[in-house]
């Protein structure tokens, strides 16, 4: 019986035995698997609930921090971690939305303006990195023993290189050499992202921040900030002032009442089924009778603040236009036009606190401002969308009725348009959205279908305002802002990385045209 117990015993004992191994084994395995795999799981979930783009799989900076939690505190490790998380989020919606990091970072409380099912999204990939957090604050590194240490780190050392390798060779196969530290894009990546046949397999999003701060900050391809910010660049609007004379300051016995019309994400299409559609009101025959239609493209840089600069101000201002000076703002198409006796005016359909636009449209001349709190007092209902804001047909027939009443100064009107921001609705939401059966590549995309029909809305609506009887001769000036940002690679793609379409509307007058382009 002795002899029996001491056998069960020892069975016991190497059966404990055998399950501590089994157990340290499956430490080490699940540790790799953690900072190797799972910690991208916020990111696979921003991109997906937040529409931010696939930049790659697997973080391979998260495989660093990994290395670390090694050796240091699981707080310390945990802690890293997340900043590294934040940082790989900040590029994913820096590369998305054409913004530089330190504007990210600047206008965060932007985030505000979020309507609750945007608000829950974010709650759903905060409570996944609450999660990282928590695995990487309480993960039980002892279990994997000084012995495994070696092993954990070789894998994920190994797990690095071939991620890095992958994506070596795919920019070796298309450039024809390696690229350089803070050059690690290939020749389609540079404003937009390539398709999933060749997406990423790795993210560095510390390298990335570098390129899009180069990229979308005003730095790349730009001499230096004190002579580049400020020099001319092409704008729609700037056309529209030459052919009225009105850059040249000279004063015209009726000068015409000048509508800038900012188009939220008019990008220009390669498909020219979708591209001529949008524009389509702009040919319609009472159009053409009344107006010259002029259409073109003009280079974009940046997000909708960017556009903005642009248009209102002619240069590469970007961001800085939230600070910029009195002196600074003389330059500006408010101002100049104020001068000429240009009653100007400027319409929002969003918060004027948003992006500081009620601070800097005053500073650049605007003498009049409404944004979303003001349209609502005039009973202009809302549209949902990424942001809730007033909707964009509604303000447009609000412009007519404005411009209907004889003045005795000319108005300039500069109208930022919202709805078709992204991500858009699907549907659109509108009761009478132009039709996408028509055009194959519109009926095979929903988000392509809403955002088509919502800038369409748009130019319709524009159309429109345009027939109305106004107090006096109007140029139009419709331009886009930058490229629509989809989230899906193909979508994006479909886009220039370059240039937006513009429209102009010139009104006849006694068979010619009000005023005279001037090259």
């Amino acid at each position: 019986m002795k002899w029996d117990a001491v056998q069960i015993s020892t069975e016991r004992s190497s059966r404990v035995l055998d399950n501590g191994k089994r157990s340290i084994h499956m430490s080490w395995l699940l540790f790799v698997f953690f900072y190797a795999i799972f910690a991208n799981v916020p990111f696979w979930a921003a991109s997906y609930y937040l529409g931010l783009l696939p930049v790659g799989w697997f973080c391979l900076e998260y495989a660093g921090v990994g290395l670390f939690a090694l050796f240091v505190p699981r707080i310390v490790a945990a802690t890293l971690l997340m900043l590294i998380i934040a940082v790989d989020l900040v590029s994913a919606v820096s590369k998305t939305y054409y913004l530089s990091p330190s504007e990210c970072l600047a206008n965060i409380g932007a985030l505000y303006e979020f309507h609750g099912a945007r608000f829950l999204a974010m709650a759903t990939v905060a409570s996944f990195i609450l999660l990282v957090f928590s695995i990487a604050a309480f993960f039980p590194r002892a279990a994997i023993g000084k012995s495994n240490r070696f092993r954990t780190a070789a894998c994920l050392i190994a797990f690095a290189a071939i991620a890095m390798f992958v994506d070596c060779f795919e920019i070796v196969r298309e450039t024809g050499h390696m690229p350089s530290l803070f050059r690690v894009a290939r020749p389609s990546d540079k404003n937009k992202y390539s398709d999933y046949r060749n997406l990423w397999i790795a993210r560095y999003p510390l390298i990335r921040l570098k390129i899009n701060q180069m990229y979308f900050g005003g730095s790349h391809n730009v001499p230096s900030a004190s002579e580049a910010d400020f020099a001319p660049i092409p704008s729609a609007s700037a056309l529209a002032a030459r052919s009225a004379g009105l850059s040249e300051g000279k004063s015209n016995k009726e000068m015409p009442n000048v509508v800038v019309v900012l188009v939220e994400s008019w990008g220009l299409d390669s498909d020219l089924p979708v591209r001529d559609s949008l524009v389509k009101p702009y040919s319609l025959p009472n159009v053409i009778a009344r107006y010259e239609v002029l259409q073109g493209t003009v280079p974009f840089y940046g997000s909708t603040i960017a556009g903005e600069a642009r248009e209102l101000c002619g240069n590469h201002l970007g961001f800085h236009i939230l600070n910029i000076s009195t002196q600074e703002a003389q330059g500006c198409f408010p101002d100049r036009l104020s001068a000429l006796g240009y009653h100007s005016l400027a319409v929002h359909g969003l918060d004027g606190h948003m992006f500081n636009r009620s601070t800097w449209y005053r500073k650049i001349g605007f003498q009049e401002q409404w944004f979303g709190d003001e349209l609502r007092k005039q009973k202009l209902p809302d549209c949902a969308g990424a942001f809730v804001g007033t909707c964009d047909a509604e303000i447009a027939e609000w412009i007519g009725r404005r411009l209907e009443k004889q003045d005795a100064s000319p108005d300039f009107v500069y109208w930022m348009t919202l709805n078709s921001h992204l991500p858009v609705p699907i549907p659109s939401g509108l009761r009478a959205g132009a039709p996408c059966l028509l055009i194959p590549l519109l009926s095979q995309q929903q988000s392509l279908c809403s955002w088509y029909q919502l800038v369409s809305n748009v130019h319709y609506s524009i159309s429109l305002l345009a027939m109305t009887k106004l107090a006096r001769p109007t140029i139009f000036v419709i331009v886009g802002d930058h490229a629509p940002p989809f989230a899906n690679p193909t979508l994006r793609n479909q886009f220039s990385s370059t240039d937006v379409p513009f429209v102009l509307l010139l009104p006849r007058k006694n068979g010619g045209i009000v005023g005279k382009i001037r090259n």
